[in-house]
């Protein structure tokens, strides 16, 4: 296989790329704006996806309070529920009691 149609996997290492140093200043400070550039574009896309994560976070937060306010009330209702229903076993046993003979 020739070196032109070798594929390289993400294991295997890649050759080091040589690259020319500008001569100039200009063409240095070219380039270097150019990769300053770039940074700043990276950083800005970042940082959107960042502030999108978030907005994210904060519905998915909402939604869990909501959640659990519901789950809440929901316990709070059958709290409820029980205190009635063991009040109205008392009335029933005092009743049952009254009923049965004393003996």
């Amino acid at each position: 296989m020739s070196a032109s149609t070798m594929i390289l996997t993400e294991d295997e290492p890649r050759a080091a790329e040589v690259l020319a140093f500008p001569q100039r200043p200009q063409d240095r400070l070219r380039i270097a704006l150019h990769k300053l550039d770039e940074a700043l574009r990276a950083q800005a896309r970042a940082t959107a996806d960042f502030r999108a994560a978030m907005g994210e976070l904060k519905t998915k937060m909402g939604d869990v309070q909501t959640g659990m306010l519901t789950y809440r009330d929901a316990l709070d209702r059958t709290a409820s529920d029980i205190d009635h229903a063991v009040q109205k076993a008392k009335e029933l046993r005092e009743t049952a009691q009254r009923l049965v003979p004393q003996g």
